[in-house]
C-alpha cells in the first residue's frame, strides 16, 4: 500500500512540474498562436496597474515576425524570428520611443521583463505566459478582443 502512495505522489509531482514549465511540450504553441494583440496583465507574478491617465500596456505580433505595442508610456517595436523553434522567442532587442510620462514605473518594468523573455506557452483561457531561462512566467498576456484595440 505504501509503495502505491509513493508512486502516486511522484506521478502527481511530475505532472505538476511539466505543466508549470514554459518548455512543456504539452503547453508548447507556435508563433502563429501569438499573432494578434495581447494586454500585458502581469509582470513577475504582480498585476499590472497603469498610472492614472496612462494606457494599459500591450504587445502585438504579426505573421511576418513584426512586434509592436505600448509599454505604458511609449510605443514599442521590434522583430522576432518567424522561423524560431516553437516555444522559443527573443524579445531582448525591442526599441521604444523616448517620451517622458509623469510615472514611468510600469514602462520600466514592462521593458525590463520583455528583455528577459526566452520562451512562451499557452495558459489557456486566452492567456499566454512569456518565460525566461528559469522557465518561470515573467509576463502574462491576455488576448485582446478586437473591440479592445487601441
Amino acid at each position: 500500500m505504501r509503495k502505491k502512495t509513493i508512486t502516486q505522489t511522484l506521478c502527481a509531482a511530475a505532472v505538476s512540474a511539466a505543466l508549470a514549465s514554459c518548455a512543456s511540450s504539452k503547453q508548447s504553441v507556435t508563433l502563429h498562436d501569438l499573432q494578434g494583440e495581447w494586454d500585458i496583465i502581469e509582470l513577475h507574478e504582480t498585476a499590472v496597474v497603469p498610472a492614472e491617465g496612462q494606457p494599459f500596456p500591450f504587445i502585438g505580433f504579426d505573421a511576418t515576425g513584426r512586434v509592436y505595442g505600448h509599454a505604458g508610456c511609449n510605443r514599442i517595436t521590434g522583430a522576432i524570428d518567424p522561423q524560431a523553434k516553437p516555444g522559443t522567442i527573443d524579445l531582448s532587442r525591442m526599441g521604444s520611443t523616448m517620451m517622458m510620462c509623469p510615472d514611468m514605473t510600469v514602462e520600466r518594468n514592462v521593458l525590463a521583463a520583455l528583455g528577459e523573455v526566452k520562451r512562451y506557452r499557452s495558459l489557456g483561457n486566452g492567456q499566454m505566459a512569456l518565460c525566461g531561462k528559469s522557465k518561470k512566467p515573467i509576463v502574462v498576456l491576455q488576448k485582446r478582443k478586437s473591440a479592445d484595440k487601441r
